[in-house]
This record gives structure tokens, sequence and C-alpha cells, in this order.
């Protein structure tokens, strides 16, 4: 029986690109599964929005877009008049000494992290 001789800097070579090709596929499905999570967090937050705001503010929770890599922004685009202009509806709720739904942002979005961690693994398992 005869075996052939593999040049040593050709497998590196070779196993380089098989890694390249992974690390891309990986990438991609990253990519798309943040997306999902993105969806998530959205639906959570809208879902979570206090009674008693407007329907405006529910429904203004938005992706910033695709503007970076491997990161994604949500934000609520609800404003409303405040002494020195327009003010960010979500701020005051989130972060007023008097608001009663202080901190329910920041509760949604940690409550929402398995689900958002789930959707990226899933998507990445799917892609590669």
């Amino acid at each position: 029986m005869s075996s052939k001789r593999v040049d040593p800097y050709e497998l590196a070579v070779s196993i380089g690109d098989i890694l390249r090709d992974f690390e891309d596929d990986v990438y991609e499905a990253t990519e798309e599964g943040l997306t999902r999570a993105e969806k998530i967090l959205i639906a959570n937050l809208k879902a979570d929005s206090p009674a008693g705001t407007t329907k405006q503010y529910r429904k203004a929770w938005k992706s910033k877009g695709k503007k970076y890599k491997m990161r994604r922004y949500v934000g609520n685009t609800k404003t409303v008049q405040g002494k020195s202009g327009e003010i960010p509806l979500s701020n005051i709720l989130e972060y007023g000494s008097k608001s009663p739904h202080k901190g329910r942002i920041k509760k949604v979005y940690e409550e929402s992290l398995n689900q958002m961690v789930d959707a990226v693994k899933k998507e990445i398992e799917e892609g590669v």
C-alpha cells in the first residue's frame, strides 16, 4: 500500500481556507441571529410598555439598523416636550426619580437575554 506524502505547507493552507469559509458562515449566521434577537427584544419591550403611556410609545420601539457589524441597537422614538426641548419618553420612564417605571427597560432586556441568546445560537447552528 502506498501513501502520498502531504506537504505540510499545503496542508496548512488547506486548513486555513476551510477555517476562513467556516468563519464567514458563522459571521453571517451570527448577523442573522442578532437580527432575530433584536426583533425579540422589540416585541418584549412593546408588550411590557406601561399601559398608562400613549399607544405611540408602545409602537415607537425601533431598530437603529445594521449600522455596526455584530451589534444591534434598539430605541424608542417617542419624545415629549421638556423645559429644554424634546426629551425621549423612554428616558423619563426609565431614569426619572419619580417614575414608577424606573428600571423597567433594563428589566425587560435582562429577562429577554436567554431568548435572544437562543435565537443567535439557533441561527448559527442552522447556518453552519
